[in-house]
């Protein structure tokens, strides 16, 4: 059997389609034979600027989602067979086995989750940076009780449309928060579906002053933020809203402007997905535990919509290339 894989041998080069060795299994491993992958924006910076790229060749992605195909002698929750999506964790080994755009990848057992018979593999690879992401925020980075603690008071998400927006919202909403999200009118539905109890239009020039009104005049002080797009001066809009209502805490997908001043009364955090594979007991609960009874109970859905590219492993340089012109409200499958 080969392991084919779309390589990135250099900076800012076009990715190369190589066949590779398929992974071996570490003890605490586990090698998926990958039937779905999907992107995220974090890919196409990778490639075009080099971020969190130390050494080439490098093969990107995150989120896969397939078949357990082996695994290593201290894995205890999976074996040979069962249908998992995982977080594939290149970004924190450098290591090319670790990376999700390829037909076998090693994940380890801390970032894996089963999923249901009813759920496709399409639907399980836009699972895992998604809720990485936004549960180390929560959870880790603002310090926020896991379940089955409920909190009460809001929570306001920033870019709640976007895949790790469409997360923060429904952890937050799980969690007892009354959220506001924040997006396009288009994607309002979907957000509110998910659990939102007010939206907001990201693109209003009013946008940041109808929030502190609307949430002055409710009982659902804003105590938390999440920004799940951390960019285009979406986190000074956060500050300013926070301040606003008496101020809280921030947490951020990206580091906070340099150049922006130090705000006032607001506590401002930063979320990495990859904590998830450096707190493993952490991770062992969010993946093995939380999410993959959270999917069954259909308590947690993946979202947002789904587009898939035909064409296999040989598509993801177009998945990366449509990433950079801009992408709303939904995420990019590649099927295998």
């Amino acid at each position: 059997m080969s392991n084919q894989a779309a390589v990135l041998k250099e900076e800012q080069a076009d990715l190369t389609i190589e066949e590779r060795p398929i992974p071996e299994a570490g003890p605490s491993d586990v090698v998926v034979k990958n039937h779905a992958l999907a992107t995220n924006p974090v890919d196409w910076k990778m490639q075009h600027f080099g971020v969190f790229l130390e050494k080439y060749p490098a093969i990107l992605g995150s989120d896969v989602s397939g078949v357990v195909d082996s695994v290593g002698s201290d894995v205890k929750h999976f074996r040979k067979g069962d249908r998992v999506t995982g977080f594939a964790d290149a970004l924190l080994s450098k290591d090319p086995q670790n990376g999700a755009f390829q037909q076998y990848s090693l994940v380890k057992e801390c970032a894996l989750a089963k999923i249901p018979d009813s759920m496709s593999f399409e639907e399980g690879s836009i699972l895992p940076m998604s809720v990485a992401t936004a549960a180390v925020g929560i959870f880790l980075s603002m310090g926020i009780p896991r379940p089955p603690a409920k909190q009460q008071g809001g929570f306001l998400v920033w870019g709640a449309s976007s895949s790790v927006g469409t997360g923060a919202v429904q952890i937050a909403a799980s969690l007892g928060y009354t959220v506001y999200g924040v997006c396009s009118p288009h994607h309002s539905a979907m957000v509110k579906k998910l659990g939102a109890h007010e939206t907001f239009d990201r693109k209003s020039f009013y946008v940041v002053k109808d929030i502190i009104k609307s949430l002055k005049a409710s009982n659902h002080q804003v105590v938390a933020a999440y920004d799940a797009i951390s960019e285009r001066g979406s986190a000074q809009k956060c500050v300013e809203i926070l301040e606003a209502l008496g101020g809280g805490k921030l947490c951020l997908t990206l580091p906070y402007p340099e150049d922006a001043g130090k705000p006032a009364g607001v506590e401002i955090v930063q979320t990495y997905a990859a904590k998830i594979c450096i707190d493993k007991e952490f991770g062992h609960w969010l993946f093995n535990e939380w999410l993959a009874k959270s999917l069954e109970d259909k308590t947690f859905v993946p979202s947002p919509t789904i587009e898939t590219i035909d064409g296999g492993i040989q598509s993801v340089q177009k998945a990366l290339d449509l990433h950079a012109k801009g992408l709303s409200g939904k995420k990019l499958v590649i099927t295998l």
